[in-house]
């Protein structure tokens, strides 16, 4: 989990608001919106309205940035609770990025700082760096994190499901560096994950689960990474594919505590079907060596299912989600979900495939375009669980490209 949640929450979750798609490059540099920006500042009404319908929309606002841009932070779902924080960041460049030679749009280099905190008392803290070099053909990611995560487990004794309260607090540290291979949308390269962190329980310890928990921890794992993007806009994307294949070694000469490997896969599909209807499609499997931290083990995510709930040493989930522009930029969305983890537990209990339980969820949401040359959608989305219902506000897609 802390993978996912230090390094996406600290780089991609908290720049959601403003990452780039390729859509953005020529149709965003208004002449008359930046001209008129310049003459009125932010009040100029024309960096809020689309020049087309005229309706409200932040393309043109986006496109005039330059320099520091804060940007505000929402956190929502069950894992953690509601909260929020600041994203400060620095655009090397204006945000719409620039245009290869070779006609590949190139988002701009951003350097920033954030912060967050939410109801059940987690804060993170970081710096990042995401980096777009030599006409995009080198990508960079740099961040350093430090966390102070509360989060529950569900450890499974004689047949009982206990509730335990962890704390994680430490230190995280993260490099990647990807290049494009020749002109197509593929990317090989490597990363590099280091986290130190402390664990104690926040409630009475389970004797059962008192050692696998309590402890001080350093994991150091380098990883192999390829990944493919043909998406038409990294936001809210209707057409195109992604997939990303990442296989890491944590070991001891790279100054780790425990010795396991992790892989992970992950596809989503962009399908545009008729009229107004979009379709997209995921499929996700992750899986770990046993000797792995509890918090390394991966589990089922998807919309109405906390992070963490059902854990397994392996997981494999599938999503389908439907977009229907019902009014001009307003869309209603439904989703479905199920997703299940097998595999030894760090108990050393073992669930084989077929006996593992299928956790599902579904949900139904709405979405406002709110940047038409951007692709970027805005909106709400309520999601039914096995156990519990949960609220996301959602920024762009709800499915996470980045790690």
């Amino acid at each position: 989990m802390l993978r996912t949640f230090i390094l996406c929450s600290i780089v991609c979750l908290l720049l959601n608001w403003i990452a780039i798609s390729a859509d953005a490059a020529e149709e965003s540099k208004d002449t008359d919106a930046i001209q008129d920006k310049e003459r009125h500042g932010w009040l100029d009404p024309t960096l809020f309205h689309d020049e087309k319908d005229g309706q409200f929309d932040i393309s043109n606002f986006l496109a005039s940035r330059h320099g520091f841009l804060p940007v505000p932070i929402l956190i929502t779902g069950p894992t953690l609770g509601a909260g929020g924080g600041l994203n400060l960041m620095f655009l090397h460049g204006g945000l719409t990025g620039t245009v290869a030679p070779n006609g590949r749009h190139v988002p701009p280099t951003i350097t920033g700082v954030a912060a967050a905190a939410t109801e059940n008392g987690s804060k993170i803290a970081g710096a990042y760096n995401l980096g777009f070099w030599f006409d995009d053909r080198l990508r960079t990611t740099t961040a350093v994190g430090r966390p102070d995560v509360n989060l529950d487990f569900y450890p499974n004794i004689d047949g009982r499901e206990y509730t335990v309260d962890v704390n994680l607090e430490g230190w995280s540290f993260y490099e990647e560096a990807k290049l494009r291979l020749g002109k197509s949308d593929f990317l090989l390269g490597a990363n590099y994950l280091y986290l130190k962190l402390d664990a104690s329980f926040e409630n009475q310890a389970l004797p059962q689960v008192e050692d696998l928990i309590n402890g001080n921890y350093a994991l150091s794992g380098l990883a192999a990474v390829l990944e493919y993007d043909s998406r038409d806009t990294i936001f809210t994307p209707t057409r195109g594919m992604y997939g990303k294949l990442v296989a890491r070694t944590y070991a001891d000469w790279l100054g780790s505590d425990d010795d396991f490997m992790a892989y992970s896969g992950k596809v989503f599909k962009y399908l545009h079907l008729f009229d107004d209807f979009d379709l997209a499609l995921r499929v996700q499997g992750d899986t770990v060596g046993s000797d792995a931290p509890f918090f390394i083990y991966p589990s089922v995510q998807i919309r109405g299912i906390a992070n963490k709930r059902y854990q397994g040493q392996h997981v494999a989930v599938g999503e389908a989600e439907l977009n229907w522009r019902v009014y001009q930029r307003w869309h209603l969305i439904g989703f479905i979900g199920t997703g299940k983890a097998f595999g030894k537990n760090k108990l050393r209990q073992k669930v084989d495939f077929s006996d593992a339980d299928w956790r599902s969820s579904k949900g139904i949401g709405f979405r406002y375009e709110i940047a038409r040359k951007f692709g970027m959608q805005v909106g709400a989305d309520v999601a039914w669980g096995p156990e519990d219902t949960a609220f996301y506000i959602t920024v762009g897609s709800a499915w996470n490209s980045f790690f």
